[in-house]
């Protein structure tokens, strides 16, 4: 086992530096990124800095004086350099936060090791241990980025992520293109970015409620109504959705529908509140009852019923049987999400139909499979 040493990295600190870093990096086939953020007690990531690595060298980037990301957005988006990261999720909120854009062509590093068969949602430290035999420190994770100046141990930290992450990418390329499964890399990443493109309908948030099925239709609408409030102000004041009204007690308004602020407190919703907001809740609970039906939303759908969840673990043991022979974690193959779509698509009696996220290079490895046992047990 061999111990990090990571290059002296460029600090760019002006918008003058960054842009002109940019215009080599438009010459990279791929470049190693990465972020580091705080969010804890605001609803957007305050981004503390930004970590790319060329051929060449490693540079860390100061969001905290840098104003015009013009030039980084443009790198971001051009279609020649790849953009890596590992566990894209966050950072790519943190590049639409900053730049308005998200990267594309992107590549996953954690995505890809799972695809190469190395293990399902690796960490960057077992992935850099499993390949280069290195152990890095990850103790700096959740360390205070808004500071300033960084210690030496963040930096070197920082550093290390996008330098050794530059290093492992061309290695997990090569592997999945002997497997010849760098086309689902790229077409999984492609469908990350186009996902988180399409326009967000606050309307539609209230389905990510737990057990917001179990409300009668009416109270999915009045649901459905604080969900879009809580949104809203969670955005205006930047602040955690949870640190407005949670889930639970946004659940509890609409079945129990509060007249009055001792009812809100019974239903879970924080002191502060509702001095600030109690009037405005009470108020939306009324108004979302007086609506018309033709305002509710869609009915979500319930739980499939027990007699398809036979069917549901014959098509998962399909999956993992698969997923066994190809190396790889059943979820690449198909998550359980997808296969509820697909099962609801036909159960009791119809044709069954995949769900988009189950075409592409899952059509062959799985999907073709799946229908055809679906459609012959009707």
């Amino acid at each position: 086992m061999t111990k990090p040493n990571v290059p002296s990295p460029v600090w760019l600190t002006s918008n003058e530096q960054l842009a002109s870093a940019c215009e080599g990096w438009l010459q990279q086939p791929f470049l190693a990124m990465d972020t580091e953020f705080v969010r804890t007690t605001t609803f957007f990531p305050q981004a503390g800095l930004l970590q790319v690595a060329d051929d060449q060298q490693c540079y860390l980037i100061d969001p905290l004086v840098i104003d015009d990301w013009s030039a980084f957005a443009a790198v971001l988006q051009h279609s020649g350099v790849t953009k890596v990261f590992h566990a894209c999720a966050e950072d790519l909120e943190v590049c639409r936060q900053l730049t308005g854009v998200l990267p594309s062509p992107l590549a996953d590093s954690q995505l890809a090791a799972a695809m190469a068969g190395l293990g399902s949602s690796l960490g960057f430290q077992k992935l850099i241990m499993a390949l280069l035999d290195i152990e890095i420190d990850k103790e700096e994770t959740r360390s205070n980025w808004l500071a300033r100046p960084l210690t030496d141990e963040q930096i070197q930290y920082a550093v290390a992520d996008v330098h050794y992450l530059h290093q492992i990418y061309p290695m997990l390329e090569q592997q999945l293109q002997n497997l010849q499964r760098l086309e689902w890399l790229q077409e999984d990443c492609a469908r990350i970015i186009d996902e988180l493109s399409e326009v967000e309908v606050p309307g539609n948030y209230y389905q990510r409620v737990k057990l917001a099925w179990k409300l009668r239709p009416q109270e999915q609408h009045i649901l459905q109504r604080l969900v879009v409030w809580r949104e809203a102000e969670a955005r205006l004041r930047d602040v955690p959705r949870s640190k407005l009204v949670d889930d639970n007690s946004l659940w509890n308004l609409a079945r129990y529908k509060p007249k009055n602020k001792d009812q809100l407190a019974k239903a879970g919703v924080r002191k502060d509140i509702i001095r600030h907001d109690g009037p405005l809740l009470l108020q939306i609970v009324e108004q979302a009852q007086q609506d018309e039906r033709e305002l509710w939303p869609t009915i979500l759908d319930k739980p499939l019923p027990p007699d398809a969840g036979q069917l549901l673990k014959n098509i998962k043991q399909m999956v993992a049987e698969r997923a066994e022979a190809l190396n790889i974690p059943p979820e690449i193959l198909a998550r359980k999400k997808p296969l509820e779509a697909l099962l609801r698509s036909g159960w009791p009696n119809s044709r069954y139909q995949l769900p988009e996220s189950m075409q592409g290079w899952r059509l062959a490895e799985i999907g073709s499979a799946l229908l055809q046992m679906l459609n012959e047990s009707n």
